[in-house]
Order: structure tokens, then C-alpha cells, then sequence
């Protein structure tokens, strides 16, 4: 017996919007490096997450360096400076009866992790002496 008609079209959703999500990661992450705007130096596209009806997608970075400097504030504003230009690549090259409007967040994932190995490590330093 195969599978109901319903699940198959949700699994194929699901997979269609990886893709378009995967592939304007690419496209973002190729343009802010051809840019080459000096605030996004060392800015990492780590994932982007569109909506299942394509109509937004959520690109979020990570700027480490940048938050060490205090500089988040200036890669955010360079962010929604170059949003447009970015969008336009993004709409020339996604072949989609819709294309997502881009928004950037930053991604809390990373920084929180690191946060949590120094408090390991500062655990097993206190431990040891």
C-alpha cells in the first residue's frame, strides 16, 4: 500500500524549501564576499530558514569578531544597506513562481555555545586547582 497523497506532498514541501533555503545561503553568502564591504569583514551566513508559502526568508549570520569589537551594530545597519542589492541577486536567480524577502538576523547559536565552553572550562579550571 503506498503512502497517503498528503504526507507525500508535505515531505516534498518540506524538501523544496531546503533547497531554496540552501541555495540563497550560497547566493548571500557569494555576494557579501563579492561586495567586499569592509563591516562584514569575517560575517558567516550560517543558515537560512523560508517560510513553507515562500514568502519570507529568514538569512542569520554570525559576527563574532564583530561583537568582540563592539561593532554589531555597524554590521547590522551594513546588513539592511546592502538588503536590496542582495534581494535582486537573489530574485534573478531563484526560479520560483515566489521569491522571499530576505531578512537578517544574527544567529545566537554559536555565541551561545562558545559562552557555555568557557563556563565548562572555567569549571574543570576551578576544579583542578
Amino acid at each position: 500500500m503506498g503512502r497517503p497523497r498528503q504526507r507525500a506532498q508535505t515531505r516534498h514541501q518540506f524538501n523544496r524549501t531546503d533547497r531554496i533555503g540552501q541555495t540563497i545561503r550560497e547566493i548571500v553568502a557569494t555576494e557579501l564576499e563579492r561586495l567586499g564591504d569592509e563591516r562584514l569583514e569575517l560575517v558567516t551566513v550560517t543558515g537560512v530558514v523560508v517560510d513553507g508559502d515562500l514568502g519570507t526568508a529568514k538569512v542569520y549570520y554570525s559576527a563574532l569578531t564583530a561583537e568582540a569589537e563592539h561593532r554589531v551594530d555597524e554590521v547590522e545597519g551594513a546588513l539592511e544597506e546592502l538588503r536590496w542589492p542582495i534581494q535582486k541577486v537573489v530574485n534573478r536567480a531563484i526560479t520560483a513562481r515566489r521569491t522571499p524577502q530576505l531578512s537578517f538576523h544574527p544567529d545566537e547559536v554559536l555565541a551561545a555555545a562558545l559562552r557555555i565552553d568557557d563556563i565548562l572550562a572555567q569549571r574543570v579550571t576551578d576544579e583542578s586547582d
